[in-house]
């Protein structure tokens, strides 16, 4: 699959100790959006992907999605840090 477009909503709580900076949409061959991506920052500095998730009913976040092939995962991922990176 071939990502077509991914759009970055920014989300700023004003919270210090938050760890989310934006979220993500991601459209696959102008067919599919999958909706709901985090970047997260990491204690080092860094930024990092959260995957869709939901809140179960023991208190428990699960992922909505999951991705088979590693190297779609790691091309996904990258690609929505550059979009991430070239929007701030």
């Amino acid at each position: 699959m071939k990502i077509s477009s991914i759009k970055i909503y920014p989300f700023d709580t004003g919270i210090a100790q938050s760890s989310i900076r934006a979220y993500a949409d991601v459209i696959l061959e102008n067919l599919v959006v999958i909706k709901g991506f985090r970047i997260l920052a990491s204690k080092s500095g860094g930024v990092f992907i959260g995957m869709p998730s939901k809140k179960g009913k023991d208190g428990k976040y699960y992922d909505q999605i999951e991705i088979k092939s590693d190297e779609f995962q790691s091309l996904l991922r990258e690609q929505i840090l550059t979009a991430y990176k070239e929007f701030s």
